[in-house]
C-alpha cells in the first residue's frame, strides 16, 4: 500500500448502494480496510426490507455480498446509528473516505382535504409490515374491502399485486405471516388505481404490468385519458400491456381492479373514516366519486422530509445524477444521491459511478489521505463493543431460518432487541 492510497474506508448503510460502492472500491484498493455501518443488526437494507415479498428471486443478489463479508473484503458493523450512537465527524476523523448510502425512506403523503382520515395509508407502512422491518416494527394497517390506490408506478403495482394475491402466492417467501394473515382474513374485492398521468407517461414498467395478468381470479379494467403518440414506443408498449390485461377472460372472479389514468383526486370524503374519493378530473364516462374504505398512496418519497439525515444537516442533499461528493472525502451513493428512483440495478450503476469519482479524486489529490486516521479500531471501544459483526448476523440468519414456518424460507424477528439477543447468543 502506498502513502497516497486510502487505508480506511467507511460506508454508512449496508443496502445495495452501500455494498455495490464498497465492491467497486475494493477492486481498486485491495489492501484498504472497508467498514460498512448499519443502524440495524442485519445487512442489506432495501434488499431485505424493501423488495416485494413475492419477488424473492430479486434478493439473490445478497449472495455476492455474503461472499464479500465472509471473505473479509468488508467489515459489517451493524447496530450502529450514525447521529445517535456516533457523530459523523468522529467517523470522518478516523476514515480517509466516507460514503453515505442511507437511502431516503419517508413516503410522500397525500395533501388533498380528508387525507387525515382513518383509512388513509402510505404504501411504505404496508411494505414495512410485510417485510417485518424492526426498530420500530409497524403492524399491518387495517385494509378494507374497497381500496383506492393513488399512483401507478412500480410501488403502486407492488401494492396492487399484494392486494389481489392469495396465501399460496407467498410460498417459500420471507413475508411476515402475521401481516399477511391479518390482510387475507378480509381481503379487498374492489381496487381502483388512480393515476394523474395517462398510460403513456405512467412510470410502471411493462414487465410489472404484465405480471398482474398471471394472477388468477382477478378481473382488470382500464380507463385512459389520452392515447400515446405514434412515436412514443414505451407508452404504446404500456398501453398494449394494459389492453392485454383487460382482454382476459376470467372465471370465478374474486376481485376487480380498475385502473383510471388521467384522474385527479381532489378530496377524500368521510367524517372520521374514509368513505369516498372525489375526482376533479377523470376520463370521459368515469365516475367522479368512488366509494372506498381505504386509500393507499404510492406517490413516491419525500426527498425533503426533515430528520432523515439529522447526522449531516450541514450538507446539501438535493438529488443529483452526477456528483457524489458532498465534502472533502465525503460522498453519497444510491437514493441519497439521486433521489428515490430506480431499483437494485440502478443502485449498482450509480455506485460504480460514485466509486469512479472517488478514485479520480484520490488520484488527483482532491481527496487527501490522513496518515493519522485509525479506522474502525480507533473508534470508541463502547461503540465497537455494541456493534454487530457479520458472524453475529450469521446467528440471526440461522435463527430466522430455523424459525421459518411451513412454506417459508425464514421468519424475521419483529423486535430489534430480539435480533441482538440472537446475535450474541453464543458470546462468552
Amino acid at each position: 500500500m502506498d502513502a497516497d492510497s486510502p487505508r480506511h474506508i467507511a460506508v454508512i448503510g449496508s443496502g445495495p448502494a452501500g455494498c455495490f460502492t464498497a465492491q467497486a472500491l475494493r477492486r481498486q484498493w485491495k489492501d484498504a480496510d472497508i467498514t460498512i455501518f448499519d443502524r440495524l443488526a442485519s445487512p442489506y437494507g432495501l434488499i431485505r426490507y424493501g423488495v416485494a415479498a413475492d419477488h424473492q428471486h430479486t434478493k439473490a443478489v445478497t449472495r455476492q455480498f455474503d461472499r464479500n463479508f465472509g471473505s473479509g473484503d468488508f467489515r459489517f458493523a451493524g447496530n450502529v446509528e450514525v447521529g445517535s450512537d456516533i457523530d459523523l465527524d468522529v467517523i470522518r476523523a478516523e476514515f480517509d473516505i466516507v460514503v453515505l448510502a442511507t437511502g431516503r425512506w419517508r413516503d410522500r403523503t397525500l395533501t388533498v382535504p380528508g387525507a387525515h382520515l382513518d383509512g388513509v395509508l402510505v404504501s411504505g407502512d404496508i411494505v414495512n409490515a410485510l417485510n417485518t422491518v424492526p426498530r420500530p416494527n409497524i403492524p399491518m394497517p387495517t385494509i378494507g374491502r374497497k381500496v383506492v390506490v393513488v399512483g401507478a408506478g412500480n410501488v403502486a403495482l407492488d401494492i396492487v399485486r399484494f392486494l389481489i394475491k392469495t396465501a399460496a402466492d407467498y410460498a417459500d417467501s420471507d413475508v411476515s405471516p402475521e401481516a399477511l394473515d391479518s390482510y387475507l382474513s378480509s381481503p379487498a374485492t374492489e381496487v381502483t388505481v388512480l393515476s394523474r398521468s395517462p398510460i403513456a407517461s405512467a412510470k410502471a414498467d411493462v414487465a410489472m404490468i404484465r405480471e398482474l395478468g398471471k394472477i388468477p381470479g382477478v378481473r382488470i379494467t382500464v380507463a385512459n385519458a389520452s392515447p400515446a403518440a405514434e412515436d412514443n414506443t414505451l407508452g404504446r408498449k404500456r398501453e398494449a400491456a394494459f389492453a392485454e390485461l383487460a382482454s382476459r377472460d376470467v372465471d370465478e372472479v374474486r376481485a376487480h381492479v380498475h385502473f383510471v389514468f388521467g384522474a385527479t383526486p381532489s378530496r377524500v370524503g368521510g367524517t372520521t373514516q374514509v368513505e369516498t374519493v372525489h375526482l376533479s378530473a377523470a376520463p370521459s364516462g368515469e365516475a367522479s366519486v368512488i366509494p372506498a374504505d381505504t386509500v393507499i398512496s404510492a406517490i413516491g418519497f419525500d426527498v425533503n422530509a426533515p430528520g432523515h439525515w439529522h447526522y449531516a444537516e450541514e450538507y446539501d442533499f438535493t438529488p443529483s445524477d452526477t456528483l457524489g461528493r458532498i465534502g472533502p472525502g465525503l460522498y453519497r451513493s444510491g437514493w441519497l444521491k439521486r433521489g428515490p428512483v430506480g431499483a437494485i440495478p440502478a443502485n449498482r450503476s450509480d455506485a460504480h459511478q460514485v466509486a469512479k469519482e472517488i478514485i479520480a479524486d484520490v488520484e488527483s489529490g482532491d481527496c487527501t489521505i490522513n496518515p493519522e486516521a485509525g479506522g474502525y479500531e480507533a473508534l470508541p471501544a463502547s461503540l465497537t463493543k455494541q456493534s454487530v459483526s457479520f458472524a453475529h448476523w450469521g446467528r440471526i440468519d440461522s435463527a430466522e431460518r430455523a424459525n421459518a414456518g411451513e412454506s417459508r424460507i425464514r421468519r424475521k424477528f419483529h423486535d430489534h432487541e430480539d435480533m441482538l439477543a440472537a446475535a450474541r447468543s453464543q458470546d462468552s
